[in-house]
């Protein structure tokens, strides 16, 4: 059984219950101290960089030739979500190429400035993807492997990317600590890679994890390694052989690449001239801020702790907080704004979707 546009899914704003009420009451409260958080960072990063006028001043001198390369850019790693997401949900789900892409700018978009980000956009593509006739354990996994490649990719590149600054540039602390932080992570990758492959890795943690399960019943040892090994075999459906595992993650690669190149443009287009690397850690230390908590996609952290890395590095502070905000125009609000336009575009077309139809793929 799938659930229906009146059933009510975790998140979901519409569900009418007590509990319901209370969690959006409390999501407008975090909602509200982190604006007020934002308020007052933004406020500390503009005094520094020499009050609201030299922060325009900066913003006016701005060469406008950069950014529409930086736009598109952003759009482009915007539509390679998309097509993770398209590759991950398989054809039985029916997206086209542009639904994918709608869908990918609210979740990734409109769902980072929500007040409970990123429930409310994992809530909506849970009830797109149950609209198209997704089972709900082929939704988790999508979902989930989403997360991963996501994940994974991220902390990969930006791994690499700490020991190339490292190693060509000063950095801020003792170089040991981000050079023991950069070979932990990629173990850990190699690793956990490893250990994702083999059907005997799951079918151990469901026998450890149904061992947990004091409060209830538990299963047999054979029928919990049953149920790992069932698990690993859906989810192996869901990500394909090797070869296709690869493609997926090199798309994601792909959109965090685009993405600090978006950033790379902006900082030319304000007048800093520097390495891609240090687009690429800028854009890195952002994501980190944006996930701060009480802050809505990380309002106020990231316009303080982006231009403050740039200044280290002997920008303008005026420069790096007028790309900094450049960039925050165009990769957080220009989306999230283009996805909430997509949202009601989107239901129009799920309600003519026959659950279970397959479309042919789009080259």
């Amino acid at each position: 059984m799938h659930p229906t546009d009146d059933d009510a899914t975790p998140g979901d704003p519409s569900d009418p219950s007590p509990h319901a009420a209370n969690l959006r009451a409390r999501q407008a409260l975090r909602f509200t101290l982190g604006t007020v958080v934002a308020a007052v960072a933004l406020w500390l990063v503009v005094s520094s960089a020499g009050g609201l006028g030299d922060a325009f001043d900066a913003l006016r001198r701005t060469n406008a030739v950069w950014l529409l390369p930086a736009i598109g850019l952003e759009a482009v790693s915007y539509v390679l979500s998309a097509a993770r997401l398209r590759a991950l949900a398989g054809p039985e789900a029916g997206l086209s190429m542009g639904e994918a892409t709608e869908l990918s700018l609210v979740v990734h978009g409109l769902g980072l400035l929500t007040p409970a980000s990123p429930a409310e956009g994992i809530a909506f593509e849970y009830r797109s993807l149950s609209r198209r006739g997704l089972t709900r354990r082929r939704i988790a996994l999508t979902i989930g492997f989403e997360q991963w490649f996501t994940t994974r990719v991220f902390y990969l590149i930006h791994a690499l990317n700490l020991l190339v600054i490292v190693t060509t540039r000063d950095f801020p602390t003792d170089t040991k600590w981000p050079l023991l932080a950069a070979a932990l992570i990629l173990g850990l990758l190699v690793t956990t890679a490893f250990a994702a492959g083999r059907p005997q890795v799951a079918q151990r943690i469901a026998v450890v994890v149904g061992s947990l399960r004091f409060w209830r019943p538990r299963p047999s040892r054979d029928d919990r390694r049953a149920s790992g090994a069932l698990l690993h075999a859906d989810a192996m459906a869901v990500v394909g052989p090797p070869r296709r595992r690869a493609r997926i993650a090199m798309t994601s690669a792909a959109a965090v690449l685009a993405d600090a190149a978006c950033f790379w443009m902006l900082l030319f287009a304000v007048g800093i001239h520097d390495g891609f690397e240090l687009a690429l850690l800028s854009v890195g230390a952002a994501a980190v801020a944006s996930s701060i908590p009480l802050l809505p996609g990380g309002l106020g952290a990231v316009e303080a702790a982006v231009p403050a890395l740039l200044a280290w590095y002997g920008a303008p502070v005026a420069a790096a907080l007028s790309a900094t905000l450049l960039y925050r125009a165009i990769g957080t609000f220009l989306p999230a704004a283009a996805g909430a336009v997509s949202i009601p575009a989107l239901r129009i077309r799920e309600r003519h979707v026959r659950p279970g139809a397959v479309r042919p793929p789009e080259d």
